[in-house]
């Protein structure tokens, strides 16, 4: 199976978002071929989620929470994202700004 690209990914995951019209944005731009991907989604009431790409066993992609508890305030999570981009300078960070909470990249 072909792997895609992260630079690709988040670019097709982008203009998903425009075309489903949910306000997402590239926070940081990470390797293009092989950067990780976190996705920090903000509810707009105060909950915010970060999730993490990762593969399973059987070498699909599965998005993982990767905080102590599904919704977690702006401060914890901006605190949580530091971290991660802190241990991985070659990440993506995408920003999604959604009443809906939806995850672009679910469709693709």
């Amino acid at each position: 199976m072909a792997r895609v690209k992260s630079g690709v990914l988040v670019s097709a995951a982008l203009r998903n978002a425009s075309n489903l019209l949910i306000d997402c944005v590239l926070a940081r731009r990470g390797d293009a071929d092989a950067g990780s991907i976190f996705l920090h989604i903000d509810a707009l009431d105060g909950r915010h989620k970060l999730l993490s790409r990762s593969l399973n066993f059987e070498s699909q992609y599965e998005w993982h929470i990767i905080t102590e508890t599904e919704w977690v305030d702006a401060r914890t999570a901006s605190k949580r994202l530091a971290a991660e981009v802190k241990t991985d300078p070659d990440a993506f960070v995408v920003a999604v700004f959604d009443l809906k909470a939806r995850n672009p990249f679910d469709a693709l």
